[in-house]
């Protein structure tokens, strides 16, 4: 699709195509599971040590998510609250409400 627009001389295609690749390289990054994009889970012996992204749903979210914030496709910085994290709530003023046309 970026492709695409950029042949056809659409304006921002540039930078969105290489956008779209710095991601993918990042994505693979994570799939092959080098350093520093790996899941390293210090309680399993290195025997069970998943290689590559295969995520053990045990080991718990921040384990999992790891990679994706080291290769800067999450925030790394993530507001908590004594360990919770904290999610913003949609306001109330647009909930359950048709948008006008």
């Amino acid at each position: 699709m970026c492709e695409s627009k950029k042949k056809t001389g659409e304006s921002g295609a540039d930078g969105l195509l290489s956008a779209a690749l710095k991601l993918k390289e990042a994505l693979e990054l994570i799939l092959e599971g080098e350093k520093p994009y790996d899941i390293f889970v210090r309680w399993k012996p290195l025997s069970e040590q998943p290689i590559g992204w295969e995520p053990d749903l045990n080991d718990g979210v921040r384990l999992n998510i790891r990679p994706f914030m080291e290769a800067n496709i999450l925030r790394k910085n993530q507001q908590t609250s004594n360990g919770v994290l904290i999610v913003e709530k949609p306001s109330r003023s647009t909930l359950g409400r048709r948008k006008e046309q």
